[in-house]
């Protein structure tokens, strides 16, 4: 039961982070603490490997440990490049509440890209557990916006807004999904969370000096990175480092599956504390509550199956 402890927590943690992306970004500037989550990240990572050292690196030349720093390697750039860069984009546009229904797609991206490359295999039942997942994700997408008041090119900016979040969230879905995948190969070769976590952020820190070298953008990010960063920010860095350390030390003790499926529980508690403790967004619609109630009943049939 301790892979599924952790990655409750680590869910915990993602929807804390989701709530507190768009908390900080009415003030934001920069990338509203995207790379700040890296490094902290690595730092938990690299804090947990030294103190843990229950897997000491090696010669790289060794080609098992070489293959799992690959795996990690992709990892990071799927989870810790492409789809934290694309939920925080997503949060912004579409919402906490929204942008985690979208979430949802993480199991099953996780469940399918599992059975092609790990032979992972899923039944009828988990099929029809998927096919409720999908289902409560098309049920957020047809909601509709309310009104902007009379501003009706207002309202039409929102509403397109609130459509390229969606995609974006979608999106980071996928690259989480796969990033599972590739987490879980890595231990395969070397069997330590703590260095796998710390080799994905890294990965992450050198996307970004990487991306620097051309992109203004990136270099303003770089220059003013502890200016732009507020108590939202660093809420939301802690929250997301912790998150995907504890996912780590999760895979290493339960399933792809698994992991996934317990992680998507993040849009209930991404919905609890929006509406209710932070109050940064109205209660969800009973469009949106019957949305979750529906992706529950796929994951609890996923878990299940």
């Amino acid at each position: 039961m301790i892979g599924e402890a952790l990655a409750l927590f680590s869910a915990f943690c993602f929807g804390l982070a989701g709530v507190t992306i768009a908390r900080g970004a009415a003030t934001a500037q920069g990338d509203n603490g995207a790379f700040l989550s890296i490094l902290f990240t690595a730092a938990c990572g690299g804090g947990l490997w030294l103190v843990t050292g229950s897997q000491p690196l090696g010669p790289l030349t060794d080609p098992s440990v070489l293959t799992g720093v690959a795996w990690f390697v992709l990892g990071g750039v799927l989870a810790t490049v492409l789809g934290r860069l694309l939920v925080f984009r997503s949060v912004v546009l579409a919402g906490a509440i929204s942008a985690s229904m979208f979430r949802r797609l993480i199991p099953v991206f996780a469940a399918v890209f599992a059975w092609a490359v790990l032979g992972e295999t899923f039944g009828g039942v988990a099929g029809f557990g998927m096919a409720l997942v999908m289902g409560s994700v098309l049920v957020a997408m047809t909601e509709r916006l309310p009104a902007a008041g009379s501003d009706a090119v207002a309202d039409a900016r929102a509403r397109a807004d609130r459509r390229r979040g969606q995609a974006f969230g979608a999106a980071s879905s996928a690259c989480y999904g796969g990033s599972y995948v590739a987490r879980k190969l890595g231990m395969n070769h070397l069997p330590d969370a703590a260095l796998g976590a710390l080799i994905g952020a890294v990965t992450g820190i050198i996307w970004y000096l990487v991306a620097a070298l051309g992109s203004a953008g990136y270099r303003r990010v770089l220059a003013r990175l502890w200016q732009d960063s507020g108590r939202w920010q660093v809420v939301t860095a802690a929250a997301m480092a912790m998150g995907q350390t504890s996912q780590f030390f999760a895979l290493a003790r339960a399933d792809v599956a698994t992991v996934a499926i317990i992680n998507s529980t993040e849009v209930f508690i991404s919905i609890w504390l929006a509406a209710f403790v932070f109050r940064t967004e109205a209660r969800p619609s009973r469009r949106v509550l019957l949305a979750s109630a529906v992706a529950m009943a796929g994951v609890v049939i996923l878990a299940m199956a």
